[in-house]
């Protein structure tokens, strides 16, 4: 995944120019590259930072807070200056990466922490849901890997809405407005059967699935109905998921 596309993607389809999601991208893997002084960061647009009685003005920039792993020695001791020194140059580079893709000054802060420990985990549980919704499913999936990686953290309707995507995307392709199963070389879904009748899912619409209805023997086409994904028992969601990941 191409990270600067996505950025570029993001900036020209983002309304409000609320920029905290790109910032946050850009930084999440400013701290990977340098996870041995960083353990994460925090955004906060400025519209959301808390304005102290003594300011007039509303504050104007973005600011970032880093959690970094204080090391041993006092700050004012040789040792302390020269991490002190060293983290000078993180944050002007932290900076800089923001301000050339984006035009945004940070304002910048620091907490200290004995280690990452926990902190890592609790940001990656909140960072794979944020790049979800930043990305949505599709390019999460390329971003992660694959969707195995992504799978625990997603909802029902997120499910549905790939399923729409992918739907969208094959039919733009197709020249179509949905399209059969058998023109991805998939068989048809089974739906529901009784004493009298079996139905399947045979066709794919861009918001509901088309369920055809045969007789018990299976010879006869009596009929068919429109579910929509939503409408659809999360098993089936599931198996259109596995369908449409490989197509």
């Amino acid at each position: 995944m191409d990270l600067r596309t996505n950025i570029k993607r993001i900036l020209r389809e983002e309304t409000n120019k609320d920029l905290t999601p790109v910032i946050e991208m850009l930084l999440e893997g400013f701290v990977n590259d340098h996870k041995d002084e960083i353990c994460k960061v925090e955004v906060t647009h400025p519209n959301k930072r808390i304005k102290l009685p003594q300011h007039m003005y509303d504050h104007e920039h973005y600011a970032v807070t880093f959690y970094i792993i204080k090391r041993n020695g006092k700050l004012n001791s040789r040792t302390g200056l020269l991490f002190l020194h060293k983290f000078d140059n993180l944050m002007n580079e932290a900076f800089d990466l923001i301000y050339n893709y984006t035009g945004e000054r940070l304002d910048m802060f620091i907490k200290y922490v004995k280690s990452c420990g926990d902190i890592i985990q609790e940001n990656k549980e909140n960072s794979i849901p944020k790049m979800i919704k930043i990305l949505g499913i599709s390019d999460a999936i390329k971003y992660f890997g694959n969707y195995y990686s992504i799978k625990p953290y997603l909802k029902v309707i997120d499910k549905v809405n790939f399923i729409k995507e992918k739907v969208d995307e094959i039919s733009e392709e197709l020249g179509s407005s949905g399209f059969a199963l058998y023109e991805l070389n998939e068989q048809p879904i089974f739906y529901d059967e009784d004493d009298n009748e079996l139905k399947q899912i045979e066709y794919l619409g861009k918001d509901s699935v088309y369920v055809d209805v045969y007789n018990d023997d299976g010879d006869t086409h009596v009929g068919d109905f429109t579910v929509t994904y939503e409408g659809l028992p999360v098993e089936i969601i599931e198996e259109l998921v596995g369908i449409l990941l490989n197509s």
